[in-house]
């Protein structure tokens, strides 16, 4: 039996008339909550659902589809909006679907071939069904509750396939570590669909039998990927009433800059969790200052998205705190993290995974406490402070498919926008020729992965000037020292 659907059992008998969900407009009190998660079990279970694919906006509709498809033991699929069609194209013709649900009957009509609408809804959702026939075969489908599709380090997203324990584990020890805080209204501003938010935002409050205060992204200020209207944000927390909330870097800068500027003696935040990517010191000491309670992580969706998490009790600047209760962290010979403990099955259409072990690709140390520090990333694979995974090959082979551009190089670490450096083909290629090609590149990208600024150079990447590798890979950190740190070129945005 799942420990979250225990869970709300036991607040239905121990606290009925407490708020479990909440939105604009409407109030679920846990006395009805496990009822109409129950009801809507069986809606899915009467057609027959095995997997289930979740395609909406931030609302209680979503939270109590998804606790449906946990308590039915149905692979549920939660599919980010800010996916691109293309991408949204892909997922659903490959993965084991057979149902969806969703708010946007038009985007579905575009993106989802083969499923065809039933008649009623489930909650305020719409369900489409598609043959079985047409489903792709995945035999394990069974045994796995949750894929979650990163953002994708490539054009294609790979699915992560997680089973219910580790799912819950990762939910029992953000509870346990959070305990003592006596938080009693979560606010969701990252999308539902992100794993982060769905187990430390949904699962972990509900095993403390908290309230969910849960909004459409536009009412938190979010908007596609990495958009945000700050001002709106910090309405909605002084709104709701808002002790927690979940932060991406880019998100908590924003927020810092705005009570720096407006103070906020009101604010009723007790623990603000910031993951998904690197965040400098300075941001951790510039929040504190303004009165935000922040507190650094860390963690990736193939460890059921929370590894390790700074709280009041256990914290050291710099570091991502320690590891959530059964969980283990050490550190390989090359300065890798390798986590045990909370791993996935595997990767959708891959064999699972063997060993117990996950090597991260982070590098980092651990001190004498125990505590985690982040230093780098093994592989060219960078994360923006808006936490997407963005793998600049992809967008690189956008740029130099364009006539215009021979070499491109892409990099975002840890910022709010990607920057390419760029040698023209052609040395009389002027700035509008190279500004049309971008946007052609980024026409073919999701906003995550599109080049906001570029720096235009002349002197093309060889390997006479160690801008090259023998076998013609750039060689990146070579590149940004040379144009970025010490540039002469010329910067131009979109």
């Amino acid at each position: 039996m799942s420990v979250v659907i225990e869970a709300l059992a036991a607040w239905q008998k121990r606290t009925p008339d407490a708020i479990a969900l909440c939105d604009s407009t409407r109030v679920v009190q846990y006395g009805e909550l496990a009822d109409r998660v129950g009801e809507t079990a069986s809606v899915l279970e009467a057609h027959g659902s095995r997997c289930v694919a979740l395609l909406a906006d931030n609302s209680i509709d979503w939270i109590i589809a998804d606790l449906a498809a946990l308590q039915a033991g149905i692979t549920m699929i939660p599919l980010p909006p800010f996916f691109s069609d293309t991408q949204l194209q892909h997922l659903l013709a490959s993965a084991p679907i057979d149902t969806l649900l969703a708010d946007d009957a038009a985007r579905v009509a575009g993106v989802a071939a083969g499923f065809e609408p039933r008649r009623g809804r489930v909650g305020g959702l719409e369900m489409f069904c598609r043959d079985r026939s047409l489903v792709p075969p995945y035999e394990a489908s069974i045994s796995v509750a949750k894929i979650t599709f990163t953002s994708g380090s490539t054009g294609q997203p790979k699915g992560v396939c997680l089973a219910r324990a580790g799912l819950e584990q990762t939910a029992q020890g953000l509870a346990a570590a959070l305990s003592d805080l006596g938080i009693r209204r979560h606010l969701c501003v990252m999308p539902l669909a992100t794993l982060l938010e769905n187990i430390a935002g949904v699962y972990a409050p509900i095993l403390l039998g908290a309230s969910i205060r849960v909004l459409p992204l536009r009412e938190v200020g979010i908007t596609g990927s990495s958009r945000l209207n700050v001002a709106v944000l910090r309405h909605a927390i002084g709104k709701t009433g808002a002790e927690s909330v979940i932060l991406l870097p880019q998100v908590l800068q924003d927020l810092t800059s705005e009570v720096s500027e407006r103070p906020w003696p009101g604010c009723p935040l007790k623990f603000v969790a910031v993951g998904g990517a690197r965040i400098s010191d300075q941001d951790v000491e510039d929040a504190d200052a303004a009165g935000i309670p922040v507190f650094q992580g860390y963690g990736l969706s193939e460890c059921n998205s929370v590894v390790a998490l700074n709280r009041p009790s256990a914290s050291r600047n710099g570091s991502v705190g320690k590891p959530l209760p059964g969980i283990s962290i050490r550190i390989a010979a090359d300065g890798e993290i390798i986590v045990s403990g909370s791993c996935m099955i595997g990767y959708l259409g891959d064999e699972p995974v063997s060993g117990g072990e996950l090597a991260t690709g982070d590098l980092g140390r651990l001190d004498v406490d125990g505590f985690l520090y982040v230093t780098g990333r093994k592989k060219s694979m960078f994360i923006t402070s808006f936490g997407r995974n963005v793998s600049p090959e992809w967008p690189e082979a956008e740029l130099m498919h364009q006539p215009e551009i021979a070499q491109a190089v892409v990099f975002g670490e840890a910022r709010a926008f990607n920057t390419a450096v760029l040698v023209p083909a052609d040395p009389g290629t002027g700035p509008r020729q190279l500004a049309a090609a971008v946007a052609r590149a980024n026409g073919k990208l999701p906003d995550y992965a599109r080049i906001a600024e570029w720096i235009i150079v002349c002197e093309p990447f060889t390997t006479a000037n160690g801008l090259l590798t023998p076998s013609g890979k750039p060689r990146r950190e070579a590149v940004i020292l040379r144009h970025i740190l010490d540039p002469e070129p010329v910067a131009l945005q979109a």
